[in-house]
């Protein structure tokens, strides 16, 4: 009595790109907010801060504002904070 493997696994990956694709916004909003009150501001509210950002995004031009705030996170997310100062400030431009 072997149920075969296959469709119970293809249904978990599936998921899970899924999920990825439609919070890439919001992980890059929380990148960014975390990576600011750490650097920047250590009485930032993050989940205000994610807020202004989505409200920011969802007013107009939305992929292109999408494609800057994952520039952006990407940038923050791998350099220390001296490193952002420099060299993300062409990432982050026009990011509130």
């Amino acid at each position: 009595m072997m149920t075969p493997m296959m469709p119970q696994t293809l249904p978990l990956p599936l998921l899970v790109t899924v999920s990825a694709l439609l919070s890439g916004c919001f992980s890059d909003t929380d990148t960014i907010c975390e990576r600011r009150k750490e650097c920047f501001s250590d009485t930032l509210n993050v989940q205000s801060c994610e807020d202004d950002l989505r409200d920011w995004m969802e007013r107009q031009d939305q992929e292109r504002r999408r494609d800057t705030l994952a520039d952006c996170a990407d940038c923050v997310g791998s350099k220390t904070c001296s490193q952002i100062r420099t060299a993300c400030i062409g990432a982050c431009m026009g990011v509130p």
